[in-house]
């Protein structure tokens, strides 16, 4: 049953390649300071009102996550939440735990597959895998996929579950998508009959699970509903999330696709969900018990899931949603903001052409999806986005910076060039996510008893107020939907440093950068071995493979190079 006495809030992780470790920062300040705000909350319940040490100033109304959504590294690290929140072990990073001790989050994106024996750059281009190849088979990606299947073994794992904390609901979503290479097939019926029809594909797909407990029972539910329920204390349910986690973020070419098994039973449930309760439209499936396809990264159909996540939650609470009682929070390392509207005449030629045609292709597939229509209907107290803001000192002034993420030259794979790199984007994470909270994820003053059932404290109102001229609503008082109580007193950027030391109020983080001569030491060798061994595959011809080792990997090698340097120059990320 929904608890209309508790705010919702649903989370979509966007995808966002090596730049992950940014949303993991955002993700692991969030869960930490709900952590923190609930222990105080429990202390005052004990307490009671009438008692002296209890602190007014503590709001104590109630939030619940509902749904995470997400797509390629922000599917990675919502599944790495949904773990979190069940670990009795998770430890946030911060200043008693700077290492990411027992932290996933950090431990995935950060030290990612670094090991003494090499980094993650440096496995990522070994070569072992192509050399295991038989003859005259192809390469499946440009990239050694191994070290990521390693950072996936050492996740999606867990030894001392917990229940879920209160600020998560019993029911909470996982939704992963991913690409459906194959395509499911549905025949659209003609003449009333199944014997005419047509055929329509669809290649967007999407895992969605909830955790077994005493309402939901492991395995797919009685009845229509699209999800399954795993029981995290068995081995192949937990391989069954890794495969889907590792699914989502198979970025096309670089990594390879990756083998999904589901059962007939899910996948015919898939009709009445994408098309409502249309007649005549069925799926089109083989005989055998599972269904199987070749599955890649989620983003390249959909990115950004907050619609499917707002499609969810609509369906769970109705209610809620028509009273606006939620609000949808998306971290983003690369929000779209392509709004190019030049009257240049765009070329025509047949390369440029192709590039926008391809270009118009994904914009569309991003576009069309199901639920989008809820998301703009929303008004904007309900919608919050978290992007990557870095200021750096100019002159003892605090100024915007030209370069915010570390890991995104290159796509975003610039990341896995670097530790540094990813270091300073998941700190930088942990300090927009805490920005955010004191001062963006607010509601006006007169709307707190309708959204949140609760009327804060006068002392909680003097703590955590603040003065937000919102363009839309022109109301001046707002307040925290999640309190940091890290804060003293918000109007003021006042911060509890007596208790909470260098992370009351985080600072920008240094930003990184390594040196032309570390990257040609470090990388130029495996780039080289790698590129010749890769075009030997993809090319299989004797004199091809000479002319290759006498000059062609070398060219091409030091294209590739350059290509590198130069963005990370442009990035100010070499010194």
């Amino acid at each position: 049953m929904t608890n209309n006495k508790k705010f919702k809030i649903c989370l979509t992780l966007a995808g966002a390649v090596s730049a992950g470790a940014y949303t993991a920062g955002v993700m692991d300040y969030l869960l930490e300071t709900l952590e923190l705000w609930e222990q105080a909350k429990n202390k005052n319940r004990m307490l009671g009102k009438k008692h002296p040490e209890y602190d007014f100033s503590v709001p104590m109304h109630d939030v619940e996550l509902d749904v995470i959504s997400g797509a390629s590294a922000g599917g990675i690290t919502a599944s790495l939440a949904l773990l979190n929140l069940i670990d009795a072990e998770y430890q946030p990073v911060n200043q008693d735990n700077p290492s990411g001790k027992n932290n996933r989050f950090y431990q995935s994106w950060v030290e990612m597959g670094d090991d003494e024996r090499a980094t993650t750059f440096e496995k990522l281009l070994d070569t072992s895998d192509l050399k295991e190849l038989v003859k005259g088979d192809k390469p499946q990606a440009l990239l050694n996929t191994a070290p990521i299947d390693l950072i996936a073994d050492r996740a999606i794992r867990i030894e001392n579950l917990k229940n879920y904390p209160a600020y998560v609901s019993h029911s909470l979503d996982l939704v992963l998508t991913t690409t459906n290479l194959d395509g499911i097939n549905f025949k659209i019926n003609f003449n009333g009959n199944d014997q005419s029809g047509s055929v329509i594909t669809s290649h967007a797909a999407f895992f969605r699970y909830k955790l077994a407990n005493k309402q939901f029972k492991k395995g797919i539910p009685n009845g229509e509903e699209l999800y399954y329920v795993l029981d995290l204390n068995q081995p192949d349910h937990l391989n069954h999330l890794r495969e889907a986690t590792l699914s989502t973020a198979s970025f096309p070419i670089a990594l390879k696709p990756r083998d999904v098994s589901i059962p007939q039973k899910y996948i015919a449930r898939y009709p009445k969900y994408i098309f409502g309760t249309t007649t005549g439209i069925q799926p089109i499936l083989p005989s055998d018990s599972d269904y199987q396809y070749h599955a890649i990264d989620g983003g390249l159909i959909n990115n950004e899931p907050f619609a499917l996540a707002l499609k969810i939650f609509r369906e769970k609470s109705p209610i809620q949603f028509v009273k606006e009682q939620y609000a949808i929070i998306m971290v983003d390392p690369f929000p779209n903001k392509d709004h190019n509207s030049s009257k240049e005449v765009a070329s025509t030629d047949v390369i440029s052409v192709v590039k926008r045609m391809f270009k118009s292709l994904r914009n569309e597939v991003m576009f069309n999806r199901s639920g989008i229509l809820d998301a703009i209907n929303t008004k904007n107290n309900s919608k919050f986005l978290i992007e990557p803001v870095r200021k750096h000192r100019v002159d003892g002034v605090l100024t915007r910076a030209e370069n915010d993420l570390a890991t995104a030259p290159l796509s975003g794979f610039a990341g896995f060039i670097d530790k540094s790199f990813r270091k300073h984007d998941f700190e930088l994470g942990r300090l927009n996510c805490q920005t955010f909270l004191r001062y963006h994820f607010t509601l006006p003053e007169e709307t707190l008893i309708e959204k949140l059932n609760n009327l804060p404290t006068a002392k909680a109102l003097n703590r955590f107020e603040i003065c937000l001229e919102n363009l839309v609503d022109k109301k001046c008082k707002h307040f925290p939907i999640i309190p940091d109580l890290r804060v003293l007193k918000a109007s003021t950027n006042e911060a509890d440093h007596a208790n909470f030391g260098s992370d009351a109020h985080l600072d920008f983080p240094e930003y990184p950068s390594i040196t032309e001569a570390y990257f040609y030491k470090k990388h130029q060798k495996n780039i080289r071995k790698r590129l010749e061994l890769l075009t030997n595959r993809l090319v299989t011809n004797f004199w091809f493979s000479v002319a290759n080792k006498l000059f062609i990997k070398n060219k091409l090698s030091k294209k590739i190079e350059t290509v590198l340097l130069d963005k990370l120059k442009e990035a100010q990320l070499i010194k």
